[in-house]
């Protein structure tokens, strides 16, 4: 496996990194230094490759508007973020060299990668073993323009590789999206269920009885705070807004969100420490975030309704695709006052459309097969097999 970036792009990996290893298959995750820590704790072996890159600097000013795929193709219309000279490529170029290096030495039947992990697919290529892409969620590069040549020409180039030679989608794609909330892909793909990993958890005191009123989450996710984008959010602004004596307001917020949220409302419970997603949200009415993918998956496989207050592309993109479910809604941020906030989440943790939308998609995740059930596939996969 290898995985870049930011730790949450490493989680949508972990439970089939343990179906893979849990069957008896070697499995090894390759990532940047900085990485250890979050591949290491989730009981999988890191590979530490390359040098570490700054995320906040890679992507700053680097994460705006998803440029759509009709209209004039120019050069402005490229996402920024994959550009050449873009944050991905950065962080593809830093660890290229030695995960060919690494997999000349231990070499793998199978790669595994998540989305816009540029390093990955060049390296199955480079060492002529098939490549499996595993999507965190709706697949927002469907509205992405990516030109291969100037992107992923270059790191092709230094193994003899032309650009048309990496398959950046790999020979198959595991989508854990269930209709409609995905978008049709061009690429063949196979539905595994998505199940919800978010770090290290621990289950605090206050979580294992049931709440007096609807519990409402209120997070921003942890990509924010890492990309310096935590300024985007009114954080406090949405908790206050949200807070009343007929709900409960618990608030997920990385250590240095809370910093800077200030005083809080009577009834508003600061998660302590590390609190996981998928243990707070099976006890919630609904969920306030940032649109963020893993964050949305998380909340669809427990049947939460969420509100989405988008503040970059592909989290308006994932808003707008659980928009379409009815499991949810989206605010822009001109819409997102504290009334339309508030008088949304009153309509969300009550018997309502929302309430049975969220339960059908639930459903239709659960009915999803296990990351367990394609182990087989990709064992055959990787001995030559066919799809």
């Amino acid at each position: 496996m290898s995985t870049w970036g930011w730790r949450s792009h490493f989680y949508s990996l972990v439970p089939l990194g343990w179906a893979l290893q849990a069957a008896g298959h070697e499995v090894r995750v390759a990532s940047h230094p900085s990485m250890v820590a979050a591949i290491s704790s989730a009981g999988l072996a890191a590979v530490p490759l390359g040098a570490d890159v700054d995320f906040a600097a890679a992507f700053a000013g680097r994460i705006g508007a998803v440029a759509p795929l009709d209209g004039p193709a120019t050069a402005d219309a490229l996402e920024p973020a994959i550009t050449a000279d873009g944050g991905v490529v950065r962080f593809a170029d830093a660890v290229l060299d030695e995960l060919v290096s690494f997999g000349r030495s231990w070499r793998p039947d199978l790669i595994l990668w998540e989305p816009f992990n540029l390093a990955a697919p060049v390296a199955a290529a480079a060492l002529g073993v098939p490549g499996v892409l595993n999507l965190w969620g709706p697949d927002s590069s469907t509205t992405l323009r990516l030109d291969p040549e100037s992107v992923v020409g270059p790191l092709a180039a230094r193994f003899g590789l032309a650009a048309a030679e990496v398959a950046l989608d790999g020979v198959l794609t595991l989508d854990p999206v269930p209709p409609p909330m995905q978008v049709p892909t061009r690429r063949p793909g196979r539905p595994v269920r998505f199940v919800p990993y978010n770090g290290p958890a621990v289950l605090p005191p206050w979580l294992r009885r049931p709440a007096d009123r609807p519990r409402v989450c209120v997070t921003a996710g942890t990509m924010m705070a890492g990309a310096g984008l935590d300024d985007r959010l009114d954080l406090a602004g949405v908790i206050h807004a949200v807070a009343g004596p007929d709900v409960e307001v618990v608030v997920v917020v990385e250590p240095r969100q809370r910093e800077a949220l200030g005083p809080v409302p009577a009834g508003v419970r600061l998660a302590d420490g590390p609190l996981a997603m998928r243990l707070v949200l099976p006890t919630c009415a609904a969920l306030v975030q940032q649109g963020g993918a893993g964050t949305t998956m998380t909340a669809l496989a427990y049947g939460v309704p969420q509100l989405v207050l988008p503040q970059v592309s592909d989290q308006h993109f994932n808003g707008e695709r659980l928009a379409a479910t009815g499991a949810g809604a989206w605010l822009t941020r001109e819409q997102a006052t504290a009334a339309a906030v508030r008088d949304l989440v009153r309509e969300l943790i009550a018997d309502g459309p929302w309430r049975r939308a969220a339960a059908l998609m639930r459903d239709r995740v659960h009915a999803m097969p296990a990351p367990a059930d394609l182990v087989p596939t990709l064992a055959a996969l990787a001995r030559g097999g066919p799809i």
